[in-house]
């Protein structure tokens, strides 16, 4: 039954604003990632230690994974 179907998606490519019910997806700050990644790289025997960094993504719920009230 479709209704018992959730999809969801990765990037929160703009294509999923088309979509027909919208796409949930994972939004991952891209900017923020390669920066970081950048700023490891240069500054690598600062981090000798510690070169693990938690960055934040956000799930973006639309219609292709919210419930009916079920």
């Amino acid at each position: 039954m479709p209704h018992d179907v959730a999809v969801a998606g990765h990037d929160d490519i703009t294509t999923t604003l088309d979509m027909y019910p919208a796409l949930t997806t994972v939004h991952v700050p891209h900017e923020e990632l390669g920066r970081a990644a950048v700023r490891l790289a240069l500054h690598a025997g600062e981090f000798a230690e510690s070169r693990h960094q938690v960055l934040g993504a956000q799930v973006v719920v639309q219609d292709s994974t919210r419930t009916s009230g079920r």
